[in-house]
């Protein structure tokens, strides 16, 4: 029983050793990996310090890459001085510095700017091209709070207002001719730098775009669009003419609008109004005097008729 004893003494004893020499070399091995990943880091992160010391001398700090010009390509309204201090960029910034996400993003939150593109050319020009928004029409909500309130349209149904420069003045949208007034325009719609959401604001557009291109539209000078009725649109003309649309298939009713127009202008006759709702039986008011000559060709006379003095 003694030796047994002894023999168990011994046998957890050496255990003991064993255990605390493996520990004690676990703890030697894992500190000299931490002490090599230490050194590695360190002499990582002196490099990159070196190297990123090394790269604002030889470009971030370099006078070579000092922008000497800034070119501005503009289709609009816009003046090379008022794109740059938008875009939040000078003469004599690093070309290398600039953040060309940044300086397009700027650009971007102007709602006359439809498109921008910028560009590094090395060693010292910068260079912006923007696209503005063509405006098409005008827009006038029904609401009192912003019936003063300038607001324009583009094609696509973009709203842009105006724009208070620093000096006070006022930049708007270039247009190469009068715009037409959309009236009665939801409130919602009147949200600047976004699309219109109303259907009916989409069919005026599709209107007048339909009449640039039809021969109506080269007799006609909108003045005015309606919007008010949920199933029509009422045009008014700098003609002092009143013309009826279903909002559906705008091509027949032109069509049948340019037959009038021309058959009044070979009678010499001025066009009052065209309620062109109705299919047939286009009822059509004449007033008193003599209609401006015009070139058109084709004549049809309007099935029905009446006059207006």
């Amino acid at each position: 029983m003694g030796n047994k004893r002894r023999h168990n003494d011994k046998y957890l004893l050496d255990v003991k050793v064993h255990t605390e020499m493996r520990t004690r070399a676990r703890a030697r091995w894992i500190a000299a990996w931490a002490t090599a990943a230490l050194v590695l880091m360190l002499t990582s992160y002196g490099l990159y310090r070196a190297i990123r010391c090394a790269a604002d001398r030889v470009v971030f700090e370099n006078p070579q890459f000092a922008i000497t010009r800034i070119a501005v390509e503009s289709d609009g309204a816009l003046t090379p001085q008022q794109v740059q201090r938008f875009a939040g960029v000078r003469v004599g910034q690093n070309i290398f510095a600039v953040n060309l996400s940044e300086v397009q993003r700027n650009l971007e939150l102007i709602p006359m700017i439809q498109r921008v593109e910028v560009r590094r050319e090395l060693p010292q020009r910068l260079v912006i091209r923007i696209n503005e928004r063509l405006p098409v029409a005008r827009m006038q909500t029904a609401s009192k709070q912003l019936s003063d309130k300038i607001f324009f349209v583009d094609r696509t149904g973009v709203v842009m207002t105006p724009i208070r420069l620093d000096d006070g003045t006022m930049l708007q949208p270039q247009s190469p001719r009068p715009l037409p007034v959309l009236t009665g325009a939801a409130l919602a719609d009147a949200r600047v730098g976004r699309a219109v959401e109303s259907e009916q604001v989409y069919r005026a557009l599709a209107l007048l775009d339909a009449l640039e291109q039809s021969g109506a539209g080269a007799t006609m000078e909108v003045e005015q669009v309606d919007l008010s009725k949920p199933r029509h649109l009422t045009l008014m003309t700098r003609q002092n003419m009143v013309v009826r649309f279903d909002v559906q298939d705008f091509r027949p009713q032109l069509r049948r609008l340019s037959a009038i127009l021309a058959w009044a202008q070979q009678q010499q006759r001025v066009v009052a109004s065209v309620d062109l709702t109705v299919n047939r039986g286009v009822p059509v008011c004449f007033a008193g005097g003599v209609a401006p000559t015009t070139r058109t060709t084709g004549a049809v006379r309007p099935v029905s008729t009446r006059r207006t003095n």
